[in-house]
């Protein structure tokens, strides 16, 4: 039976198009993902449909499937208004995120430490080199950016296919906060347990390893708690700085 090559090139247009269509989903996707890990998203934070779009250069509907689904998965929330936002993590919800983070990111850590060979502390420390400079230019993005590449590359290390999308569930819903952790006067960034696990990498020590994990995660949720109100973390601006991040 012959086929109309009208009718074939129909069909190629047609797959073309959902090609396109699933690229332009993942684009998008990818790029809320990095903003909520990392923190570039604030608590609290408006989606703007037609900002992320034109941002992304995109139209607003494969946005607007993107923000439905990150809702589903609780890192986004949906207002009696219709709007979709960021959400603000009250002390309850706050504590239990970090005490989850740091039985499955304790976890990733040990296991990552017993296979860490020179190539990744090599990494890490590169990685930690720039956040070091970035904390000391006050340089917020590469700070969120830099911090959150140092714990994913660690994690990932363990190779462990079901700690990981744990662990980025979790960076998901928690990552908004950590902007205003940068601005919490008791707790400077300064990167120190970040050395205490390269230390521990260097010596084959898993346990050291975990404990300095442990404590960095553990830190930051105590500083979060002291500026947290019933509410959640109170930003002194409505909406989030226009930080460009790498995605």
């Amino acid at each position: 039976m012959r086929i109309e090559n009208t009718e074939v090139t129909k069909n190629e247009s047609q797959e073309t198009t959902k090609r396109e269509r699933g690229h332009v989903h993942e684009h998008v996707l990818r790029y809320m993902r990095r903003g909520l890990m990392v923190g570039a998203f604030l608590p609290g934070q408006v989606m703007s449909l037609r900002k992320l779009a034109a941002g992304l250069g995109t139209s607003p509907m494969p946005v607007r499937e993107v923000l439905s689904r990150l809702v589903a998965a609780n890192a986004l929330e949906e207002t009696k208004g219709g709007s979709v936002r960021v959400p603000r993590l009250g002390p309850e919800k706050l504590s239990d995120l970090f005490a989850v983070r740091e039985l499955l990111e304790g976890m990733a850590t040990e296991l990552a430490a017993k296979k860490a060979g020179p190539a990744l502390i090599a990494e890490l420390t590169g990685i930690n080199r720039q956040l070091l400079q970035a904390i000391e230019k006050r340089d917020i993005l590469n700070c969120l950016s830099s911090n959150q590449k140092f714990h994913f590359t660690l994690y990932e290390a363990a190779e462990s296919e079901v700690l990981m999308p744990l662990i980025e569930s979790l960076w998901l819903q928690f990552g908004p906060t950590m902007y205003m952790s940068l601005l919490i006067p008791s707790m400077p960034w300064n990167a120190s347990d970040h050395e205490a696990i390269l230390d521990a990498l260097k010596e084959g020590n898993a346990t050291a390893a975990k404990r300095g994990i442990v404590h960095d995660i553990r830190t930051t949720c105590r500083a979060l708690l002291s500026v947290a109100g019933s509410k959640g973390i109170e930003l002194p601006f409505a909406q989030g700085p226009e930080l460009l991040f790498d995605y």
